[in-house]
């Protein structure tokens, strides 16, 4: 009896210890595919979200229509008109809504003007928000989802299918923006986004992923500094 107890005891000690071999693994697993900016431990410019770091131009269209939509674009070119001097020598997001803010007045103005010209007795709204926007590709610019500050025009109700784009990083001005972005334009966004934002944006599709072992990072960060 003794014999079967020692064997049922080792049996029980050897599945623990697999149990807490396989448990280790999967944390182990996990750190190497934490991100650098866990590890920090100071705050930085690249500590702030990419979020934080991009203001969008979103306009909903009255209607799913043709001639809505046509509307909601020749809105989209009135106001792209009238801010572009106010976002052109902003160098982050917040000075370039910062910029925008005493223009609401105006930007709804040239907005209903719009509207007015081309005969529809409904008008705009605007303001500096926070959205939800799902996931967004355009050619090699991609979006990834998320909570982004934007300016926002909503006319009539604001039914129809909307429009976007970035005020900051200036991609509103760039022609094409549907298809693949020229490598300046890209070499601009890389100098105003830290590179793990950037390749956020521009995904390389064969890009395979680098594992860096962070143990001693997280031992340090957790249990170094008491």
């Amino acid at each position: 009896m003794t014999g079967i107890t020692t064997s049922n005891k080792e049996r029980s000690t050897l599945a623990i210890s697999q149990t807490i071999f396989a448990t280790l693994l999967i944390f182990l697993s996990v750190l190497l595919l934490l991100p650098d900016r866990f590890f920090a431990t100071e705050p930085s410019h690249a500590s702030l979200s990419l979020e934080d770091r991009i203001l969008r131009l979103h306009i909903l269209a009255a209607g799913d229509d043709t001639a809505s939509q046509e509307i909601k674009l020749h809105v989209r070119d009135a106001v792209l008109a009238h801010v572009r001097d106010a976002v052109a020598h902003a160098t982050t997001a917040k000075e370039a809504e910062a910029a925008l803010s005493p223009l609401l007045p105006e930007i709804i103005s040239v907005a209903n003007q719009t509207l007015e010209a081309y005969g529809v007795s409904y008008r705009a709204k605007a303001e500096l928000t926070t959205e939800f926007f799902p996931i967004k590709q355009y050619g090699s610019l991609l979006l990834p989802p998320g909570e982004y500050r934007a300016l926002r025009i909503v006319l009539k109700e604001g039914e129809g299918k909307n429009w976007w784009c970035m005020l900051y990083p200036s991609l509103c001005f760039t022609e094409g923006i549907t298809a693949t972005l020229p490598e300046e334009e890209k070499e601009e966004l890389r100098g105003l986004l830290d590179e793990e934002e950037f390749e956020t944006l521009f995904p390389e599709k064969e890009k395979k992923p680098i594992f860096r072992f962070r143990l001693a990072e997280l031992w340090n960060k957790l249990w170094g500094r008491r």
